[in-house]
Order: C-alpha cells, then sequence, then structure tokens
C-alpha cells in the first residue's frame, strides 16, 4: 500500500497536469479574443476606406446602379462588422469562463500540493521520531550492559 503522500503526490500531478491545460485553453482564448480586435479594426477600417472613395466617386458624378452596388457592399461590410462583434461577444463571454476555469485547477493544483508537502512532512517526522526512539533503545541497552 502506498504511503498517504505518495497518493496525494499522484493527485497533484493529475492536478498539474489539468492546470496546464487550462492554461492552454486561457492562451489560447486570450488569442483569439486579441485577434478578434485586430480582425474588426481592419474591418472598420476597410469600411471607412471605402465610404471615402464612394463620397469621391459621388462627387465625381456616378451614376445609379454604381451607386447601388457601392452601398450593397457598403451594407454587407456593415452586416459583416456587426456579425462579428456579436462572435467577439461569445468569444469574451468564453474568456470570462475558461478565466474561471483556470482560477480553479490553479486553487485545486496548489490546495493539493500543499496537502501532500505536509503529508510527507507528516511522514518524515514520525520517521524521525520512530529512529529517535530507535537510538534511544539502543542506547539504553548499551548503557544497561555496562
Amino acid at each position: 500500500m502506498k504511503k498517504r503522500s505518495e497518493r496525494l503526490a499522484l493527485v497533484a500531478d493529475l492536478a498539474e497536469r489539468r492546470k496546464k491545460e487550462a492554461e492552454k485553453f486561457l492562451a489560447d482564448q486570450i488569442k483569439r479574443v486579441e485577434s478578434d480586435a485586430v480582425q474588426l479594426s481592419q474591418l472598420e477600417q476597410y469600411l471607412t476606406e471605402y465610404q471615402g472613395l464612394y463620397q469621391q466617386a459621388m462627387l465625381q458624378g456616378m451614376m445609379g446602379p454604381q451607386i447601388m452596388n457601392y452601398q450593397a457592399f457598403m451594407t454587407k461590410i456593415a452586416d459583416t462588422i456587426e456579425q462579428h462583434k456579436k462572435a467577439m461577444k461569445v468569444n469574451q463571454e468564453q474568456l470570462v469562463q475558461v478565466k474561471r476555469y483556470w482560477t480553479q485547477m490553479h486553487g485545486r493544483h496548489s490546495a493539493l500540493e500543499s496537502l501532500a508537502d505536509k503529508a510527507l512532512d507528516a511522514e518524515h517526522q514520525k520517521a524521525d521520531k520512530a529512529l529517535q526512539k530507535q537510538m534511544d533503545e539502543r542506547s539504553q541497552q548499551v548503557s544497561s550492559m555496562l
């Protein structure tokens, strides 16, 4: 049968793996949220540039079908931006959940590691006391022989 400290160390190792897995999930989700922000900025910049081109074309006397094409394309870009914002909100909500999960896994790992360390210390103290007791008994035996 394994010692308590060994059993707890195994559980702590498992908790460490889960913590590392949670760290990877967290890093991936942070990258996703950061990427979302960059993409949103690019989409908004693209819409602004296209609106500028549209205004220039209007000043130069653009005709009906061209106006409709510009407006339809700008509407598509605006719709894409709105869809992207919704996706960003979902990713940000998931980030909050992943952070919460990481916090739980980190806390569990720390608690189990601490518990395993305490169990190991207790076992060492018990072994030290047993050794001291044996040494005292031998010392008494040697003293009684003399």
